[in-house]
């Protein structure tokens, strides 16, 4: 069984002022032991993807069709919040809005080492390439890179079962990218599903991290398979990600 999974979800957000389908009849799986990487162009569906899976659809959001994370279904925050620490890890696109910004990140991560007895801090913290000599600074003192990093670090705390990680590299040089890109290989690998969102598909291909691609348009999923195979492709939406 997928330990995450969406049933024919669709996504409907009507303000008063704009209505738009988000996502429209989409089915994905994402399995124990592998990274299913979800691709598409800015604006079709990836991050909603993920806030279905989180319970963060927006409030505006009506939605038919099912998310399961582990079997058991997650339709909003609080259910989400109830599997969050035994079997779901987020790491959000902004890596800022996974801390409170009134306290240091270092606090909060020694927090959530108490909460959780899985990962030790600095095991988590190594993994991430998050610095131990930031912990005396607040969420916004971080760079972009550096709280992409500890939002990273505070994911891996619980030794998650499903990890989403939204962008996690979007604003690292290279090398530390192809590190952390390198630590959701190896979770995968000791058996966890990964779902990673990226624009990154350079690393991708040079990476082969990912066992899945999954391409997106319009808030559909419009291919799937591996890199090799769908450059090889004859769509032209979908070739011209990897050219």
């Amino acid at each position: 069984m997928p330990s995450a999974e969406l049933r024919d979800l669709t996504v409907h957000i009507d303000t008063g002022r704009w209505a738009e389908t988000v996502l429209d009849s989409v089915n994905l799986t994402v399995p124990d032991g592998r990274i299913t990487a979800l691709l598409g162009e800015s604006g079709c569906g990836k991050s909603m993807v993920a806030a279905a899976l989180t319970g963060s659809l927006p409030s505006p959001a009506r939605s038919t069709g099912q998310v399961l994370v582990d079997g058991e279904p997650v339709r909003n925050r609080r259910e989400w919040f109830r599997l969050r620490g035994r079997t779901v890890g987020f790491v959000p696109q902004d890596g800022v809005t996974a801390f409170d910004p009134s306290q240091t990140v270092g606090a909060q991560l020694r927090d959530l080492e108490k909460r959780h007895d899985h990962w030790a801090l600095d095991r988590a913290c190594t993994a991430a390439r998050y610095p131990t000599d930031l912990f005396d600074l607040y969420p916004k003192q971080h760079s972009g890179g550096q709280i992409q990093r500890a939002a990273l670090a505070a994911a891996l705390l619980p030794a998650p079962g499903v990890l989403i990680a939204d962008e996690p590299a979007a604003s690292l040089d290279t090398g530390t990218a192809y590190a952390v890109w390198t630590t959701l290989y190896r979770y995968a690998a000791a058996g966890a599903a990964v779902l990673l969102i990226t624009h990154d598909v350079p690393m991708l291909t040079a990476s082969r991290a990912a066992d899945r691609v999954v391409l997106m348009r319009g808030g559909r999923i419009t291919a799937e398979g591996g890199t090799d195979e769908l450059a090889a492709g004859t769509d032209p939406y979908v070739r011209d990600f990897f050219h």
